[in-house]
């Protein structure tokens, strides 16, 4: 499992001890954690980006770093396949692009894992079809606004992606609570068995974005 830390809008100024303590429950857990950052498509400074992925480490340990707002233009590979270089040599392991939709081939290995999908819904299995070939396509989505969990559809996918999250949140923010069926979601992936998935209450603690097939969140 993967969970998603994003303190304000990435890192933050300083330190905060109550993510310091979350985050060390999440790893004790056996829960990888990454890092929250923008990269407003590939216009925001890589050094700006660099710095915040330094503080992630530096504050909080993290495993890893999550680029949100990833571009999926040609010509901006090498802009996140230096990210990823740098996040890796500062002795973090895990990096994850979300550019929320289709990505060309060649953005294929430029980052550990991609977000093909971020939208409203459950995607066309033709769409999470699309890298089989490639060697490691390390694919993920992430789905909101489902108001009930179809753990047969959960099954079929995953075999497609590495990583998912489906979630019954809707915007503005579908990430600031768990899903309302997020123990069916884990232990349907845990036992790839499909169930009938009644809703149950909505839980406290961290949320959030970004599963594995196998799960995630933020």
């Amino acid at each position: 499992m993967i969970a998603v830390i994003n303190p304000s809008n990435g890192p933050g100024g300083s330190r905060d001890r109550e993510y310091v303590t979350g985050i060390e429950n999440l790893k004790n857990a056996g829960i990888t954690v990454l890092g929250y950052l923008y990269t407003k498509y590939g216009q925001r400074s890589r050094s700006s980006v660099e710095s915040e992925a330094s503080a992630y480490k530096r504050w909080y340990n993290t495993n890893g770093i999550m680029l949100d707002e990833m571009s999926n233009t040609p010509g901006f590979e090498s802009y996140y396949s230096s990210v990823n270089d740098y996040v890796k040599s500062l002795g973090m392991t895990h990096t994850v692009g979300n550019p929320g939709t289709v990505v060309p081939a060649s953005f294929i290995g430029t980052l550990d894992c991609l977000v093909i999908y971020e939208n409203s819904g459950l995607p066309p299995i033709t769409e999470l079809q699309k890298y089989r070939g490639h060697a490691a396509p390390n694919s993920a989505y992430i789905s909101y606004g489902v108001p009930t969990l179809d753990t047969a559809f959960e099954i079929a996918s995953a075999a497609y992606v590495r990583w998912l999250y489906i979630t019954h949140a809707c915007l503005p923010n579908p990430y600031d609570t768990l899903p309302s069926y997020f123990s069916a979601e884990v232990a349907t992936l845990d036992n790839g068995t499909s169930t009938t998935a009644s809703r149950e209450p909505p839980q406290s603690g961290p949320h959030p974005k970004a599963p594995r097939a196998k799960s995630a969140a933020r």
